[in-house]
């Protein structure tokens, strides 16, 4: 509870939302991610300066964290110096695991299978030596994947040498094999990331996983390697293929069928328009499709199942089978017909519903929906016509007119607030810069001056995304006052936390584990939710880079200054491919 009560304060750096992409094409988006050779100089010595800080981090953790992430980011520019940065980190983790391997071995702890050791909350827990040693190794290994993770986006092999030679270190083979079968999840994710490399490498490592069992992280790495090679993918194709005719159909592998025959039917036509080789092979694809139209027709009956989710791939490639399905939803349809009509059941104030009035009200409920979803997606062809610059001033005039109009009856507020900050966006992009501003206005009054809640700071943020896009001068002091308060709520928030946090887990030597708490929260944060911010971080650096680092120095925690910086330098030195894919 505590972790979850955590997290959102210490993202809150994350949360300008990405909301002005409705309307970039492809050669704006360039243009707008395109970094001077000035600006680059000036991260990269911010890049320096803000390596030199991560050695005053009280917890080596942390340190050793923010490290390989500085060291991933110099990658981007000076890859000899960034080598040199990250064999640094690796010589430093491994001292920390000697260090617990030594711990371990003097106290002649022995480790149960299965046995595991929880924090305490507010005195709970098992606080034991042996518990709080083995929580700290926990903590080692979180940090362990975020150091592979650093490494894997520039080199996925040095990552994977790392990864599996780390555990070497420890001369205690409980402790090896303990974290050595941890962690399948990690290791799949960390082979996708080889893949997106050395589809020949990933190759490799997946035939070995795949001698394992079949599970739906193969899926998703033949989708990587296919895409990175065809015919390697296609091989792979052949294995997984193989795997699920070998396997009877059940509860664990029906819904995998499924994604491999929906993603080797659509990858099938491209790879035809492409003329290239395709994933599966025609006779994998019918073979596969019998195969799921035999699940289906065992658990048809089952609520759990979507059957029209699969009908019309079973239908393409194995036509018979169909007929057979179609037929027993049918008699289904009927039998439950039969025992629904005319079915009367008297509320408590004496109305009587039937199961046609029924019918009728989710007839109604259903209709009101699409007319919404219809209005919205009539606001959002409304903002992308704008784009048009042979559009007249007079209906470019009525389309902003009546997106205003749209917006004004949006309920939610936080919506709302997206939405007038890309239609002040759009007009900005126009030139009308007077009505950009006065759009920007009605989006103001819907935020508190005096943010208090989270949902007030998300509000804030948002505001001050949309600024960043349109008048990025307005952005720095909104801004600044919002880092002034949060300090406080911040600061606050560790206190009650190290009074809860009795392990030492979270929050360590008066520090917040930023670098291993949640996984590996310092990727998660500059990679995944960093990549919504990069936008926003962006203009502001291109605006005034000097104004940008000064406010990365108005937060007070030192751990969450570091990873404000981590995220601005990101947004400037990081590669701009994947997270635009990703977006």
């Amino acid at each position: 509870m505590y972790r979850k009560l955590l997290l959102p304060v210490v993202l809150f750096l994350i949360v300008p939302t990405s909301f002005s992409q409705i309307s970039e094409t492809k050669s704006e988006t360039k243009n707008e991610t395109q970094i001077s050779a000035e600006l680059k100089k000036q991260a990269v010595e911010f890049l320096r300066e803000s390596a030199g800080e991560v050695g005053n981090l009280r917890t080596l953790e942390n340190r050793i964290s923010f490290a390989s992430e500085m060291a991933s980011l110099m990658w981007f520019h000076d890859e000899k110096e960034a080598r040199t940065m990250m064999n640094a980190v690796v010589g430093d983790f491994k001292q920390l695991l000697l260090q617990y391997d030594s711990q371990i071995n003097a106290s002649g702890i022995e480790l149960g299978d299965g046995e595991h050791y929880y924090g305490g909350f507010l005195g709970g827990g098992d606080q034991s030596d042996k518990a709080r040693l083995m929580r700290k190794l926990a903590k080692a290994m979180s940090v362990r994947q975020q150091i592979t993770l650093s490494i894997a986006e520039h080199d996925p092999q040095f990552a994977l040498d790392f990864y599996t030679g780390s555990l070497l270190t420890f001369s205690n083979p409980q402790i090896r094999k303990r974290f050595g079968e941890q962690n399948s999840y990690f290791e799949a994710r960390l082979v996708n990331e080889i893949a997106a490399k050395d589809a020949g490498k990933a190759l490799e490592l997946g035939r070995k996983s795949l001698a394992k069992g079949l599970n739906h992280n193969h899926i998703e790495l033949l989708k990587k390697i296919y895409e990175k090679d065809a015919d390697k993918g296609a091989e792979f194709a052949e294995e997984i293929a193989g795997k699920l005719k070998d396997e009877k159909i059940g509860a664990d592998n029906f819904y995998m069928l499924g994604a491999a025959l929906r993603l080797g039917a659509d990858s099938f036509e491209k790879a035809k328009k492409d003329n290239k080789k395709p994933m599966f092979s025609e006779q994998n694809l019918r073979d596969l499709a019998d195969l799921m139209a035999q699940g289906v027709l065992k658990r048809a009956d089952s609520p759990e199942i979507s059957v029209s989710e699969y009908l019309g791939l079973i239908e393409k490639y194995a036509p018979s089978r169909a007929v057979q399905i179609r037929a027993k939803i049918a008699t289904k349809t009927q039998r439950e017909t039969d025992e629904t009509e005319g079915i009367r059941v008297v509320s408590a104030d004496g109305i009587v519903t039937t199961a046609s009035t029924v019918k009728m009200k989710s007839g109604a409920i259903a209709a009101k929906t699409v007319d919404e979803k219809d209005e919205q997606e009539e606001m959002i062809k409304s903002l992308q016509s704008l784009d048009k610059k042979q559009l007249p001033k007079e209906q470019r005039e009525k389309v902003i007119a009546q997106a205003r109009k749209i917006i004004a009856a949006t309920p939610n507020r936080q919506q709302k607030i997206i939405s007038l900050a890309a239609l002040a966006a759009q007009v900005s992009k126009l030139g009308d810069k007077e009505l950009a501003d006065e759009i920007m206005k009605d989006a103001q009054s819907l935020v508190s001056a005096s943010p208090k809640s989270y949902l007030d700071f998300m509000e804030v943020w948002m505001l001050a995304s949309a600024l960043a896009q349109t008048d990025a001068e307005k952005a720095f002091p909104l801004l600044e006052d919002t880092i002034f308060r949060l300090n406080d709520t911040i600061g606050a928030f560790i206190k009650v936390g190290e009074f809860m946090d009795v392990s030492g887990e979270i929050i360590d030597d008066g520090e917040v584990q930023v670098g291993s708490f949640g996984g590996s929260m310092v990727k998660e944060l500059t990679r995944g939710l960093g990549a919504t911010a990069d936008a926003t971080l962006l203009s502001l650096a291109k605006s005034d880079f000097t104004k940008t680092k000064a406010l990365t120095n108005k937060f007070e925690r030192q751990e969450v200054r570091i990873l404000a910086k981590m995220l601005v330098l990101r947004a400037v030195l990081g590669d701009k491919k994947k997270p635009t894919e990703e977006n």
